[in-house]
């Protein structure tokens, strides 16, 4: 029988050293320690005989990489802390599924560096850093630029182009070539409201939904004050942002009529501050607010990241959360749906890695079909598998149906701003909004736009 061994070298660094030594050509073992091994195929949008091949193509690519390193196989593995434990438990059965007699794979699953980080720290120094890693897309143009990211190998290209969203495979692409394996979907943000003060169908504008939370002496939260939240009025007023990676070029034209109707109408919100809305984070942090401001009925509605999910069901009560596409706002006199930021979260691959097939054969296992469902499952990931979103108990989750409604307004991230977009600090506006109560002219709209211009371009 094959042996996978688990053992934790440095608990405070939480790193997991994993050594599968597998000595039969079945695959088949025992895993001693605290994770269960699923039997679950590895493979998605195939039939068994070609899942058997792409298998059998897999372990030969793995044992050639192998034999030119001492017939071992050493990868490392970065992650969230949140998601070590879970990410672990995959990695487990990834030596599992891909067990030979002809090598030994030893993975080291590390959670220094989450997706909010992992890009930055691996341009620091990408020889030093993981073979494969999670980010979030946004980091993807640097690291190409970098070329510290690989393509993905053309053994895993055509699955993972078919069997994920058409929005997923874009973001983690750049001039056509595919760069990362989409994860989840789950890095925008809808509008979350107690189902106590709003009924379903009340909560399409944030005009009405304001006024409502008001006479129930209770407030509809919005960070306008934080730039990512801020920048949905700048799309929703129809101002052109774009990243041009070739060109390394970063295009806002917000300092324009467009430009001064969004202003406009982050400052129609901002009369409402105190009255039914509340426009910036407390002294505690942006989402460190939504479980005591929720529980205590402060809040009655929420336009927040998804992450925020668990935290606002545990203070309303699962029979009391409600999750919808974000709602209008008034820009320029008229009711227009606002736009909002999609991201995505991915697992990429150093272009160093000294195991290029054996490190994306990992990273392609950590988001197939059969880890997805188990993300969403146990981490409430939304997948971006095709197959999986068609599952009863995804699809009608009304978080997932909410992302879904908002796609359409969505704008991925990673190709449309750059790190010189918020270096400008666009959330000016939504800061001297709310500290002026929406007492700003035009001509003081028009200043603010100008500085942030000028810094972007």
């Amino acid at each position: 029988m094959s042996e996978c061994r688990v053992k934790v070298i440095c608990a405070a660094l939480a790193l997991a050293f994993i050594s599968c030594g597998c000595s039969n050509q079945s695959g088949g073992g025992s895993v001693s320690g605290n994770s269960a091994v699923s039997d679950d195929s590895s493979t998605s949008g195939t039939d068994a005989a070609d899942e058997s091949d792409f298998k059998k193509s897999v372990i030969s690519s793995m044992e050639s990489e192998a034999s030119e390193n001492g017939n071992a196989i050493e990868l490392e593995l970065w992650c969230s802390d949140d998601d070590a434990y879970f990410e672990k438990t995959l990695v487990e059965e990834f030596c599992k599924e891909y067990a030979s007699d002809k090598y030994e794979i030893n993975i080291r699953v590390k959670s220094d560096y989450g997706e909010d980080k992992a890009g930055g720290k691996l341009l620091e120094s990408p020889k030093e850093a993981a073979d494969v890693f999670n980010f979030a897309d946004d980091q993807l143009p640097e690291l190409v630029k970098a070329n510290a990211v690989a393509k993905v190998e053309s053994l895993f290209r055509d699955s993972v182009s078919e069997v994920n969203t058409s929005q997923s495979v874009e973001v983690c692409s750049v001039n056509g070539d595919i760069y990362a394996f989409p994860k989840t979907a789950d890095n925008g943000y809808l509008i979350f409201y107690n189902k106590r003060v709003f009924e379903d169908d009340e909560v399409g504008c944030l005009d009405d939904m304001i006024k409502k939370a008001n006479e129930s002496g209770k407030s509809v939260y919005m960070n306008v004050t934080n730039p990512w939240y801020m920048t949905s009025f700048f799309f929703t007023a129809g101002c052109k942002l774009s990243y041009d990676i070739d060109a390394d070029k970063q295009t806002a034209d917000l300092n324009t009529p467009e430009g001064l109707n969004a202003a406009k109408a982050v400052c129609h919100l901002a009369e409402s501050e105190g009255e039914g809305f509340v426009g910036t984070f407390g002294s505690l942090g942006d989402d460190a607010n939504m479980h005591p401001d929720f529980g205590s009925d402060e809040f009655a509605a929420a336009i927040i990241g998804t992450w925020a999910v668990p935290t606002i069901k545990e203070a309303v009560g699962e029979e009391n959360f409600g999750a919808a596409k974000l709602p209008t706002v008034l820009i320029d006199g008229k009711q227009e749906q606002l736009h909002s930021f999609c991201g995505y979260k991915a697992v990429g691959v150093n272009a160093n890695t000294k195991f290029p097939i054996s490190a994306q054969a990992l990273a392609y296992y950590l988001t197939n079909k059969e880890s997805q469902l188990k993300r969403y499952n146990e981490r409430n990931g939304i997948p971006t598998n095709n197959e999986v979103l068609e599952d009863d108990s995804i699809k009608n989750d009304p978080v997932v149906k909410a992302v879904s409604e908002q796609a359409a307004y969505a704008h991925p991230q990673g190709t449309t701003v750059e790190n010189n977009y918020w270096s400008a600090t666009p959330e000016t506006v939504g800061i001297e909004a709310i500290d002026k109560k929406g007492s700003l002219s035009d001509e003081e709209l028009n200043k603010i736009l100008g500085d942030i211009a000028a810094e972007i371009s």
